[in-house]
């Protein structure tokens, strides 16, 4: 048994694609433009291109926060402040909290390895927001430590980011611990390369690449109980 697993937020337990594309079309009307399916595409490759940036250390959340929309807007040739439209769609992203399929039954599943299991948050992004989206979800009781890179002071894969979380472990290993998210560089490379064990949650059954190498595949979360 596990003595903790660690559980990506975005795209693992809630879907950062619905909120952002609900948060999109809000702050998009409020602006007076109008949100189009051509937007979302071009927004995952800035978006995408960016957080690779901060998990390499090239970038801080907020330098990504502060010239995300600006690069869109000016691909889209639109004549608005990038800024100031950030804060409209971080109010969006705050109040959204649609949970992946099978995500509240898989908390519920890991429930029942208690108390000999501890359950940890782990996802780069804003505290509160994070805090507020897992609480309107449903999803908060069930965890017993949230690890978010605001507060943590570092990002995934950064090695100090789970060197921190570690430290609040009270003397459990890494090899004792598994991570569960959907992203192969923050979740599963930066995990593997602490140690942990790691089980990716692809959900779009993407190829898997020569590296990293999960212990563990899943296309749906109701693959991950039997696991454990």
């Amino acid at each position: 048994m596990y003595k903790a697993i660690f559980l990506d937020i975005d795209n693992t337990l809630l879907s950062f694609t619905a909120a952002a594309q609900d948060s999109m079309r809000t702050a998009m009307a409020a602006a007076g433009k109008c949100y189009t399916p051509e937007i979302w595409p071009l927004f995952c490759r800035i978006n995408d291109a960016l957080w690779h940036r901060l998990e390499a250390g090239g970038l801080t959340p907020q330098q990504l926060y502060d010239t995300r929309w600006n690069i869109i807007f000016a691909e889209l040739g639109w004549q608005l402040d990038g800024a100031a439209f950030e804060k409209m769609f971080q109010t969006g992203l705050n109040e959204s909290a649609v949970p992946e399929t099978d995500a509240l039954p898989l908390l519920a599943a890991l429930d029942a390895l208690r108390p000999g299991t501890l359950l940890c948050a782990a996802s780069n992004g804003p505290y509160e927001q994070q805090r507020h989206r897992l609480k309107l979800a449903g999803m908060l009781r069930h965890f017993d430590r949230l690890f978010i890179s605001e507060d943590i002071g570092f990002s995934k894969p950064d090695p100090r980011y789970f060197e921190a979380c570690f430290a609040q472990l009270d003397g459990i290993l890494p090899a004792e611990c598994l991570m569960i998210g959907d992203s192969l560089t923050a979740d599963i490379a930066g995990a593997a390369g602490c140690g942990m064990r790691t089980c990716w949650y692809n959900a779009g059954n993407r190829p898997l690449p020569a590296e990293p190498v999960p212990n563990f595949t899943v296309t749906a979360l109701s693959q991950i109980p039997p696991l454990l």
